[in-house]
């Protein structure tokens, strides 16, 4: 549990029981939840055993990424909107439905009585209003795809569908669908509160090829047969990407056809690994 989240919960509890009245039961306490998962730079070195950069050569040493890079969630996207304002404090119907999103078992216990209900949405408004500045802004996430068989004058494998990852100028970097908490399904409107979010990059990413030294291709081919991942066009891999945002715009329909938390910024780093569980890398690039 993160520190911002303990201050807020806590800040709620305290809120809650001071006001309180008479409680039958004892102080309420929101249950825990699992946190994303964080890793950082600092492992890519212990993971890289020959990845090469698009030239085919060694790139430059670059200074080292030193944030952190949270997974992102159905909660920490509302965490990110709402740091940029995305909504206005005084919406009851907004503040609501980040509560319902990111501390739904508040809402669960809570939410029917509405004058307990009115406690936590003021001390919901405080908490927003302080901790704009604390809400990371580096995330990761790692979308799957499939190369084609090696080129060996290349050093490589192609991308089959490389329509899709050649100008990319928008990237959806969360899809969660609208009112899944990790309580249960509430009833949310996606046009006004979405589930998805999109990063507007300042230049466009073009990929169509991944690079690979021969050694480090055959093990990869190897690896796959050894697993029984036989597919004679077909070779599954991860592309995990790194990114910082920098800006909001607004809530914006993009290609997709969904209304989409739409931000600016930039995309750090990508890492492309032959496994799910991303302990096998094959390529990355610094940007």
């Amino acid at each position: 549990m993160n520190i911002s989240r303990t201050f807020f919960l806590s800040f709620i509890v305290l809120f809650v029981f001071f006001s309180m009245p008479v409680l039958a039961s004892g102080q309420p306490e929101a249950t825990p939840r699992q946190e994303a998962v964080v890793e950082t730079d600092q492992n890519d070195g212990k993971l890289d055993i020959g990845a090469l950069g698009p030239s085919g050569s060694k790139p430059k040493p670059k200074k080292a990424i030193e944030h952190t890079y949270l997974q992102v969630t159905y909660d920490n996207l509302y965490k990110l909107a709402w740091s940029y304002d995305a909504f206005a404090l005084t919406n009851d119907d907004a503040v609501n439905t980040y509560l319902m999103i990111t501390e739904c078992t508040l809402y669960t216990k809570f939410f029917q009585n509405e004058f307990e209900w009115e406690k936590i949405k003021i001390a919901a408004r405080e908490f927003l209003k302080k901790n704009k500045s604390n809400v990371t802004r580096y995330y990761e996430y790692v979308q799957p795809i499939e190369m084609g068989r090696y080129d060996y004058n290349l050093q490589g494998f192609p991308i089959i569908a490389a329509q899709d990852f050649r100008a990319q100028k928008n990237l959806q970097f969360a899809s969660f669908s609208v009112g899944t908490t990790t309580c249960q399904n509430f009833n949310i409107d996606g046009i006004q509160y979405p589930g998805t979010g999109v990063l507007m990059l300042n230049s466009p990413l073009n990929m169509s090829f991944i690079r690979v030294p021969t050694p480090l291709a055959q093990k990869y081919v190897e690896w796959r047969n050894r697993n029984g991942l036989y597919n004679d066009d077909k070779r599954q891999a991860y592309i995990r990407y790194r990114i910082r945002i920098d800006g909001y715009e607004g809530i914006k329909m993009f290609a997709m056809g969904l209304n989409s938390f739409a931000f600016r910024g930039k995309l750090m780093r990508i890492d492309v690994f032959a496994d799910q569980e991303m302990l096998l890398p094959l390529y990355n690039q610094v940007f």
